[in-house]
């Protein structure tokens, strides 16, 4: 496997080793992407918020170039690169993202799957943050929101309009507990091309 130094030039994210895909779920689990540090065996948990920019990559960023290292936790860290690279290996994915909670995996999948004019399926039985999410700002983004029954997946399918690009479905759901055939909406996206 790769190791990755914290100081290199490129700081890429590397999700899966070529010789990954032949390594068994612990080994993967435990050395996927580790940054190596003063020979450390394994990544060390980096505290900091802030990292320092060396003069090249300073200019980078001021070019426009983001991806040339950690500046700022907020934006990326050692940490989060790993636990993502790790991620994506367990799963045999190109790449991974992980997030600080919740609502921001779900606001920024849905921010990015989603355009104005675009519309969505989801259920109001969903986590507070998400309904104030569908109802109100995706509304004011010009993303058209129709609510279906999340225990009755032929509803998602009913509310499908030609401009229709995510179903949305919690499992269970928060606050109400209700448990969705989530096979049974996936099936329905596969079919419609969602």
């Amino acid at each position: 496997m790769t190791k990755r130094r914290v100081d290199d030039q490129i700081y890429s994210r590397i999700a899966m080793d070529a010789d990954d895909k032949d390594k068994e779920f612990s080994t993967k689990a435990v050395h996927s992407g580790m940054v190596e540090v003063e020979g450390s065996a394994t990544t060390p948990i980096f505290l900091t918020s802030t990292y320092r920019l060396t003069d090249e990559k300073y200019k980078g960023w001021a070019d426009g170039l983001h991806h040339t290292g950690p500046v700022y936790s907020r934006i990326s860290s050692v940490n989060s690169e790993v636990v993502s690279a790790k991620l994506a290996s367990l799963e045999g994915a190109e790449d991974a993202e992980v997030f600080a909670s919740g609502m921001a995996a779900i606001s920024t999948t849905l921010m990015t799957l989603l355009s104005t004019g675009d519309h969505i399926v989801a259920t109001p039985d969903c986590y507070g943050g998400t309904y104030a999410l569908l109802t109100e700002i995706l509304p004011r983004m010009g993303i058209e929101v129709t609510m279906a029954d999340i225990r009755d997946p032929s509803s998602y399918e009913q509310a499908i309009q030609e401009n229709t690009k995510v179903l949305y479905a919690e499992t269970m759901t928060n606050p109400t507990l209700k448990i969705c055939d989530l096979n049974a909406i996936a099936e329905i996206a596969n079919k419609n091309g969602l």
